[in-house]
């Protein structure tokens, strides 16, 4: 049997990230992830979801559903 090269799924301590570019790519990846999970709950619950976040150099990423821009005037607004 061939040694394994990884050591599979494993709990990572929760810190602070401090190179740049780790930062970057982990920032980005949590981002899709986080997406991808409100987008699952917005459909499992039938529920319309906004989310904003903001990056580190101040860059905006929003996701809605159904749509951001009902969504984003309904709270600004109070009317669909």
């Amino acid at each position: 049997m061939l040694p394994r090269k990884s050591k599979g799924l494993q709990k990572i301590q929760m810190a602070r990230v401090e190179k740049a570019n780790d930062l970057l790519v982990t920032f980005s990846k949590r981002r899709c992830g986080l997406f991808t999970n409100v987008s699952e709950l917005s459909i499992l619950c039938g529920v319309e979801i906004a989310i904003i976040v903001f990056s580190r150099d101040i860059k905006v990423f929003s996701f809605g559903h159904a749509s951001e821009e009902n969504l984003f005037n309904f709270i600004l607004f109070q009317q669909l």
